[in-house]
């Protein structure tokens, strides 16, 4: 099915979610060079009208745009857990593709796989089964992905399966050293003044099992930070020996609070963020509360975590 309408589509737009991270745009990426070679017309889009710049090293990730093409007739989306979480919405076909728990099959044709460890593993999955050849730049963006979303092969769901398809990307002309630097040791200034603001504020509750940051748009603005830079905190905070559970709540600019919670799997975060909306990963959630009383709801959402981790 997923190919009988890919086939039949002209103009196909990929889709990368909202802010989007190395194992959405590689995804969308990595199906940019298999569509290529299908004489399709391609769009490659994203509705954020900017991208964090250590994810340019990825191949076609020039062509991303934030106007929807009039003439598209296919949409493909990469790693959106919800319909909302697209941007847009469009009356034509959809394939959804993805590995979130929290995926509501929103698309005429699912491939969800919520055992993968990245978005990037279901579309590799996908090529494989149906004897796509994988070029090095096909390589390149799915191995970005998978590095990213399994925090440098350090996330405990890493599994032989993870190592395998690693392998196999790298023998097919994926360049480790190049991923590992754009995504994990290059910094920019506004990323080291944001992590050292918001350790010095981190705040603990529950006998230090649980980190809380508070990111006001002001804060966003001096520092000169992205909403990707400020999330990388959390994972630090789950570094420290007590913390079990660390989120953020994030200003929004349009009213209410973004809300991001990572964990080390001693909670569900889906299943949190789910009662409130929102949805993800076991260990990694999020959702956006537009209610003008958010930060009561937020500390519901406190009490829900506390009560968990106790």
């Amino acid at each position: 099915m997923p190919l009988t309408l890919i086939e039949q589509s002209q103009h196909i737009v990929l889709i990368a979610h909202k802010n989007p991270d190395a194992d959405s745009l590689g995804s969308a990426c990595a199906f940019y060079s298999y569509l290529l070679r299908l004489n399709k017309k391609i769009t490659l889009f994203c509705v954020s009208k900017e991208i964090h710049p250590n994810l340019r090293f990825l191949p076609w990730s020039e062509k991303l745009t934030d106007r929807f093409p009039e003439d598209g007739d296919c949409m493909i989306s990469f790693d959106c857990g919800s319909n909302g979480r697209i941007g847009i919405e469009k009356n034509i076909p959809l394939i959804n593709i993805d590995h979130h728990q929290s995926n509501n099959f929103y698309g005429v044709v699912n491939i969800i796989n919520t055992s993968a460890i990245s978005t990037t593993e279901v579309v590799y999955d996908f090529f494989v089964a149906n004897d796509i050849k994988i070029n090095d730049k096909i390589a390149l963006s799915l191995y970005a992905g998978l590095l990213d979303d399994s925090k440098c092969f350090s996330d405990s769901e890493c599994s032989a399966k993870t190592f395998d398809m690693a392998r196999s990307l790298i023998q097919a002309g994926a360049d480790h050293r190049l991923c590992v630097e754009w995504l994990f040791q290059r910094a920019s200034l506004s990323s080291l003044r944001i992590k050292g603001v918001l350790l010095k504020e981190m705040k603990l509750f529950g006998n230090g099992q649980l980190a809380r940051f508070d990111v006001s748009r002001a804060l966003m603005e001096e520092s000169g930070a992205s909403l990707f830079e400020c999330k990388k905190v959390l994972d630090q905070a789950l570094g420290m020996r007590s913390v079990k559970a660390a989120i953020m709540v994030l200003e929004h600019p349009h009213g209410g609070v973004k809300i991001s919670l990572h964990t080390d799997g001693s909670i569900n975060a889906s299943e949190v963020m789910e009662h409130f909306g929102g949805g993800g990963h076991i260990k990694r959630a999020g959702g956006r509360l537009k209610q003008e009383n958010s930060s009561m709801v937020v500390e519901e959402m406190m009490r829900m975590i506390l009560k968990e981790l106790v």
